[in-house]
């Protein structure tokens, strides 16, 4: 895996109970890399969260 780049936000994605996390600049390559972490067969499969931010954490609130 290549090294964080400033571009890159943290992302972690969840699959079949399942958790993991990694840096990628978009979402899109983020569910890439983490359906290949997790052993997941289609990229669609994982949910993917946007986590960190220019190094600050996201919180991600739920809506109704």
């Amino acid at each position: 895996e290549r090294e964080k780049m400033s571009t890159d936000y943290g992302y972690v994605g969840f699959y079949k109970g399942k958790r993991a996390e990694v840096y990628a600049s978009s979402s899109y390559e983020a569910s890439k890399k983490l359906a290949v972490l997790l052993k997941a067969k289609k990229t669609y499969e994982v949910s993917v969260v946007l986590a960190e931010k220019d190094g600050e954490a996201v919180e991600n609130t739920p809506t109704f």
